[in-house]
């Protein structure tokens, strides 16, 4: 993998990691995600509309960058039922591994990607490390209405993926990322939740933070499709999942969360993992 697009990756993960802490220690974790997402879309929007009239596009990756919003409403909808409903502790490393494991099968067999054996064994050691630090081995018992909305959520996630790769090699990654996260979000308000005045609310007392999650995630995902369209998802996706690593080490030292031993066994597995795809 070439070094500029693991410097990247690893800018984005850093973005993606500081955004998602900012949401977890905030009162609003399921409105931030819906909020960032329209307000991302809009803050990309005049460099979409920018690199539209300056570069060469395509019908198709207009129309590909569409359905990935389409399908980011049902990821932010089954990730907000998540956040109120379930057991994030279960779901969310569920939801990635998920992802994790389905989108390189996908990138091999169905893009015909190109990844040498050692960094197929990196994306294997990234998927026990993000189900250990998930410590999904301390559940006695399986919800299953949490496991389905694990795997929908991880199954999302892949579809909306592999539908950003093929839209970046048609498209402006800026004009990919503005219209599906703003379609994803406002859809997802408007649409599905529909507490509109509630949402306008929340953003109104608290502009400033959403502002600035919104620009990190603006940033973040950018990044990622700039990787995607230059690199193998089979890679750059599990390469991501440093952010994860990450959020795990921002929470030990700024949120006095209790460094446990299977936290330190998972961060090591996704580092360890992450260097290996990188050859």
């Amino acid at each position: 993998m070439p070094a500029i697009i693991i410097i990247t990756v690893l800018i984005s993960t850093l973005l993606h990691a500081t955004w998602n802490f900012l949401i977890k220690k905030s009162n609003h974790p399921y409105e931030y995600v819906q909020l960032l997402a329209v307000v991302s879309g809009a803050i990309s929007l005049p460099f979409a509309i920018f690199f539209i009239i300056t570069d060469t596009f395509t019908i198709t990756g207009i129309l590909l960058s569409i359905l990935s919003g389409l399908v980011h409403v049902f990821y932010f909808y089954f990730l907000g039922t998540a956040y109120k409903k379930a057991d994030l502790s279960f779901v969310y490393p569920i939801a990635r591994g998920t992802a994790v494991a389905l989108v390189p099968l996908v990138g091999l067999f169905i893009i015909k990607e190109s990844v040498s054996s050692i960094s197929l064994l990196g994306v294997f050691i990234v998927f026990l490390g993000i189900f250990s630090l998930g410590n999904i081995t301390h559940i006695k018992s399986v919800n299953f209405n949490d496991l389905f909305l694990s795997l929908i959520t991880g199954i999302t996630v892949t579809t909306y993926t592999i539908v950003d790769k093929y839209a970046v090699s048609l498209i402006n990654p800026f004009f990919v990322f503005s219209i599906s996260s703003f379609l994803g979000g406002f859809l997802s308000i408007t649409l599905i939740d529909r507490r509109i005045n509630h949402f306008y609310l929340v953003a109104k007392n608290n502009i400033k933070i959403v502002i600035v999650i919104s620009f990190l995630s603006a940033i973040a995902y950018t990044l990622i499709l700039y990787a995607y369209k230059y690199s193998d998802v089979s890679l750059v996706t599990p390469l991501r999942e440093m952010q994860t690593a990450i959020a795990a080490i921002m929470g030990i030292v700024l949120l006095n969360e209790k460094l446990k031993f299977y936290k330190i066994i998972g961060i090591s597995f996704i580092v360890i993992g992450a260097i290996l795809i990188t050859y």
